[in-house]
């Protein structure tokens, strides 16, 4: 994986910086806002986003990001070779708690999108 690291998007200054100045790519009940920036480091930086507007309970809302992480992780080399080193944020944007498989396929729908 040529050394690329997955970390936390937390700063809330980069956050609001992706949705100022970044571009959106959606697909399915996802979307991501992104900087990809050229740095000699080699991280990816990924937040995760569940609107409160969206999902009310907190605790679906928890629920629904641990689902998209752990998509993610399993998605991990097929994300490395999309994303660039840089600031990503995944929202949902669905109305209804989704199930994994829905999240998987937004995702890859994301990653194809991205790439083209």
């Amino acid at each position: 994986m040529s050394g690329q690291q997955i970390k936390k998007l937390k700063s809330k200054t980069q956050i609001d910086r992706v949705f100022k100045r970044g571009r959106t790519v959606k697909s399915g009940v996802l979307a991501m806002h992104y900087i990809e920036k050229d740095c000699e480091q080699n991280y990816v930086h990924i937040g995760v986003g569940v609107p409160k507007r969206f999902v009310l309970l907190a605790c679906r809302r928890n629920r629904i990001k641990r689902q998209i992480r752990a998509v993610i992780q399993q998605q991990q080399k097929e994300v490395f070779e999309v994303l660039h080193p840089g600031y990503y944020m995944i929202l949902y944007k669905g109305r209804v708690v989704a199930d994994t498989d829905d999240l998987f396929t937004s995702l890859r729908g994301l990653m194809r999108n991205l790439s083209s």
